[in-house]
């Protein structure tokens, strides 16, 4: 994605030479990706050089005639909504820092290009906008249509209700009356965080599955919640194709200190100093990648899960058990 690109120039630019292993560690992408992003770099005539062999490694040859980078308007804002989420997950996180600086002054420059009717919309998008601590879990999100992300952050911003069509995952459809409050990223998704006025409550909704957004004569006094924490906490109170449940023989806080990003399932709390994590998501993937980070953790544990989740653990298993 282009702007995958753009951080990657600009590490090429912050030092004369990076080795494979580097550059893919700080991108957080597979060599192989890497490869690719290099070959449509010199498609797009930048000079970049490649050595083989154990010290192996990339760097961006001296040249007076650099193409420039040309953006639509939609290309514009989604490089710079996804360079400003990529900064706002990097911080904090020592071993980024390089990632971060760079990814700020990249999100700078491009601002600096966006169109002046886009410029304004564009801020108060990113104003919008809750991403949590490290990167998502899906990897990286691909944003929804950017006319439906300005609209809603247009009236998160203005405090103005709104009403849409919703599509829930069994595709029916649904009119849904709101008063929005924040843009959430998460898990490789994008979630508009909303008080619903049918239902009284605070609901959550994926911008991808809304459509035929309209205004609402009323504006509203906004309400203080922390939105990512609202989603993250849904996600783990939510209930879907795919389960699991893991006991540890550590208390719930022990348990947190020794994993490092976030838990995406319900936390509780068990006598002697115990604690289960129950997991649940739609996709088989997802759910094994969440719970086998969790199982990384240094403790005795048992585990009661669908045949489907246990059949892929026993195929992880198998494969380990080959290593080495």
């Amino acid at each position: 994605m282009p702007g995958r690109l753009l951080r990657l120039l600009s590490l090429l630019q912050s030092r004369g030479w990076w080795r494979a292993e580097e550059l893919s560690e700080r991108l957080g992408v597979e060599p192989r990706t890497l490869r690719r992003d290099f070959e449509r770099l010199k498609d797009l005539d930048y000079p970049v050089r490649s050595r083989t062999g154990p010290d192996g490694g990339y760097s961006l040859g001296e040249s007076s005639n650099l193409p420039p980078l040309q953006f639509d308007d939609e290309e514009a804002v989604a490089i710079a909504v996804t360079l400003s989420t990529a900064s706002r997950q990097a911080r904090g996180q020592s071993d980024a820092d390089g990632v971060r600086v760079a990814t700020d002054s990249a999100r700078i420059k491009l601002e600096r290009i966006l169109p002046v009717r886009l410029r304004r919309r564009y801020h108060r998008l990113v104003q919008s906008i809750e991403a949590g601590p490290g990167p998502d879990a899906g990897g990286e999100a691909a944003l929804p249509d950017t006319d439906v992300l300005l609209e809603l952050s247009d009236a998160c911003a203005d405090h103005q209700a709104l009403s849409f069509i919703h599509v829930k995952r069994d595709g029916s459809r649904s009119l849904r009356r709101v008063k929005p409050h924040k843009l959430v990223t998460m898990s490789g998704y994008w979630y508009l965080v909303a008080c619903d006025s049918d239902r009284d409550d605070w609901r959550s909704f994926r911008v991808e599955r809304i459509s035929s957004i309209k205004y609402r004569h009323e504006r509203f006094e906004p309400q203080v919640l922390d939105a990512w924490s609202f989603v993250a906490r849904s996600f783990a109170e939510a209930r879907y194709r795919f389960n699991a449940t893991v006991t540890f023989e550590i208390s719930a806080r022990d348990l947190r200190s020794r994993h490092y990003s976030t838990i995406f399932g319900a936390v509780k709390e068990l006598p002697h100093q115990r604690c289960e994590v129950i997991l649940s998501a739609d996709s088989l993937d997802l759910l094994v990648q969440h719970l086998c980070a969790l199982l990384s953790v240094d403790a005795e544990f048992d585990i009661a899960a669908d045949q489907g989740v246990l059949k892929r653990l026993e195929t992880i298993r198998a494969r380990l058990r080959t290593v080495g």
